[in-house]
């Protein structure tokens, strides 16, 4: 039997490889957090070198975030990227140039953000505001300044959160819950009713509840994109780990989960790759576009 699974098995790549012959990834895009980055949150040398062969072929890459931009664009700096590159920061609701050039954005209405932040507030629970490209809380604590660190970013605290966002009718691009992994989903529950089908709902860490308009996903986002640079959807490839990333990996021609992904993740990934600490996205270059 393990003969007979090996000369499957070998069959199989034999196929794939057949398969992939006969397509050219064009574009490459990667979530940051466990995904490209390591356990510190750094970029790896051999993530950085796979990257880099792949642009020296021609291949683009680009980052799919849910981080700011503010928070995302020293990473494709760090990795060459031209100025000119567009990246999509908060899960889809903003694609913007390195060089700072909006080219699309998906905000929350000011009416949506309020009710949600109201409802949070109420309850004493904590909640990221995003702004500008600025994050902003009702208070500062813990949760808060650990969150900041990680993200290398400053936070305000301008007290009554609400206020905040309805004086000048402010659009936000995305909204943030942070709470212990044991509230996430009984918080989500709540939340769902309350908004319906206004906005995107996204737990994509296990303290993390990720809000933005109906129509900001990262999925929707990496299609803009490629048709914006004159690609088929075909001709992508996106790599992720988390449930903020499911859309881009069903839209994309080929869809990646590192191994450290959760198994509704690599349930519908076309390729399971190494973990994020073991240069999963250095793998997946390397063995679908190199």
């Amino acid at each position: 039997m393990a003969i007979i699974s090996k000369e499957l098995e070998m069959v199989y790549h034999l196929f794939f490889y057949i398969e992939m012959r006969f397509v050219m990834i064009k574009l490459i895009a990667s979530d940051l957090d466990d995904t490209l980055l390591d356990k510190d949150a750094q970029l790896s040398a051999e993530n950085k070198g796979a990257i880099a062969a792949a642009l020296k072929r021609g291949v683009i890459f680009t980052i799919a975030t849910g981080r700011m931009f503010q928070s995302a664009a020293p990473f494709g700096r760090e990795l060459g990227l031209d100025v000119e590159q567009p990246i999509i920061c908060y899960n889809g609701a903003l694609i913007r140039r390195l060089s700072g050039e909006t080219l699309y954005e998906q905000p929350l209405s000011t009416e949506v953000s309020s009710l949600i932040v109201d409802y949070g507030q109420r309850r004493g629970w904590t909640i990221n505001a995003y702004f500008d490209d600025e994050l902003y809380v009702s208070a500062l604590n813990q949760d808060v300044e650990d969150y900041g660190a990680r993200v290398r970013v400053g936070v305000t605290a301008v007290g009554d959160l609400v206020k905040f966002i309805q004086d000048g009718n402010k659009q936000l691009s995305k909204l943030m819950v942070i709470s212990k992994p044991d509230q996430t989903l009984g918080r989500i529950a709540e939340l769902r009713p309350l908004v319906g089908e206004n906005v995107q709902l996204v737990r994509s860490r296990p303290k993390f509840i990720e809000i933005t308009n109906a129509n900001a996903h990262k999925g929707k986002a990496l299609l803009w994109l490629a048709n914006y640079l004159g690609m088929d959807v075909g001709e992508v490839m996106a790599i992720g780990d988390s449930n903020n990333d499911l859309t881009m990996i069903k839209a994309a021609g080929i869809g990646v989960a590192v191994a450290n992904a959760p198994q509704e993740v690599r349930d519908v990934a076309d390729r399971i790759v190494a973990t994020h600490y073991e240069h999963g996205v250095a793998q997946a270059i390397t063995r679908f576009t190199l």
